[in-house]
């Protein structure tokens, strides 16, 4: 919660800590030094992928993605080979393939609704030269691009008068 004090400053107050003390507060945070030290932490954040050249790049230098096509080319094959497998079997080794394969097709679009998931988190060259651009100019950005930007870019802010934590998306 955004509260100004009587001599001009804006300071952050928790809103449980406000309401009925149900916490004991984030300390004393004055609004401008938090937004200060995030913008900060955003340009450093997006120095990292001004050098990717490409999207493919990109998702190619996240690990989690790599190890997940890997698995998903694993469990293709798998699937493969079963139905290759099928060539002149009875009835009960069909039950058996037919329960395989629905286990091996679950697991499979568990990993395609991952790789898809973290794929979205990948910042393409366009959106890094166009955040590149509001983060060059931030001072004279409008407040709904200044969100924009943000959003883009952070998932949560959480902050203390001791500790900042941001979960990038990026």
């Amino acid at each position: 919660m955004s509260i100004f004090n009587p001599s001009g400053r804006q300071y952050l107050r928790c809103t449980k800590r406000l309401d009925n003390k149900s916490c004991p507060g984030c300390g004393k945070i004055i609004t401008s030094e938090l937004e200060a030290v995030v913008y900060q932490q955003m340009v450093k954040k997006l120095e990292k992928h001004k050098t990717l050249t490409g999207r493919k790049k990109a998702v190619k230098a996240n690990p989690k993605i790599a190890a997940l096509q890997v698995e998903l080319l694993h469990v293709d094959s798998e699937i493969e080979k079963l139905v290759d497998s099928l060539t002149g079997a009875n009835n009960v080794l069909l039950s058996y393939v037919n329960v395989k394969i629905a286990e091996l097709d679950g697991r499979k679009q568990e990993l395609v609704k991952q790789i898809a998931e973290l794929t979205v988190g990948a910042i393409s060259p366009e959106q890094v030269n166009q955040i590149s651009g509001y983060l060059d100019t931030w001072d004279n950005v409008s407040f709904d691009d200044k969100r924009r930007v943000v959003d883009l870019m952070i998932t949560t802010v959480a902050a203390t008068s001791d500790s900042l934590n941001i979960t990038w998306k990026i």
